[in-house]
């Protein structure tokens, strides 16, 4: 099987996207996508990427006219270029969903009312640092700080450091684990 110079400047466009794509939802809990929306996401990424390197005067790929034809050209000195940049685009996209910055900056400015991530109990964890009070049916009372943690409701699961069961007076009796 071979490769065609067209099918390999195609590939090298959109690795970086995918690069990107797949380090965030290694580093950010995000929403599930469908497959269609990952590969617009992955096109969008290599978008940047490559408008970065286009504005710093970078090209990974260049089309070469010969006989009034246009064919692509690979010029893979910068192809590492745009590897690094798809990592550090992931790394400060998942930065700023983990930490909710620009999401924050949009709620300063009035344009919304939302956070970056996935869920209310991730906004609560992430953002507060103080014990939680959990009661179970049967009435009883367990206290600590939820170091862990489900993405999503239907899982439920809940991991707390220093754990501590507090009684019908409210005296906490620490749990040796």
């Amino acid at each position: 099987m071979s490769i065609t110079v067209d099918a390999f400047a195609v590939l090298l466009l959109l690795v970086p996207g995918f690069l990107t794509s797949k380090i965030l939802n290694a580093i950010a809990v995000r929403r599930g996508k469908g497959h269609m929306a990952e590969i617009i996401e992955a096109l969008v990424f290599s978008f940047l990427i490559y408008a970065v390197l286009h504005a710093v005067g970078w090209s990974v790929v260049t089309m070469n006219e010969s006989d009034g034809s246009y064919t692509p050209q690979v010029d893979l000195e910068y192809v590492p270029h745009a590897l690094v940049l798809a990592v550090v685009l992931a790394l400060a996209f998942g930065i700023s969903i983990n930490r909710d910055w620009h999401m924050g900056l949009l709620r300063r400015a009035g344009i919304t009312s939302d956070t970056a991530r996935i869920n209310t109990w991730v906004d609560v964890f992430t953002d507060h640092d103080s014990d939680v009070l959990i009661t179970y049916t049967d009435e009883r009372r367990l206290t600590g700080w939820p170091a862990y943690f489900s993405d999503g409701p239907e899982e439920g699961l809940l991991y707390l450091r220093n754990p501590a069961w507090v009684d019908d007076s409210g005296a906490v009796q620490e749990i040796g684990v």
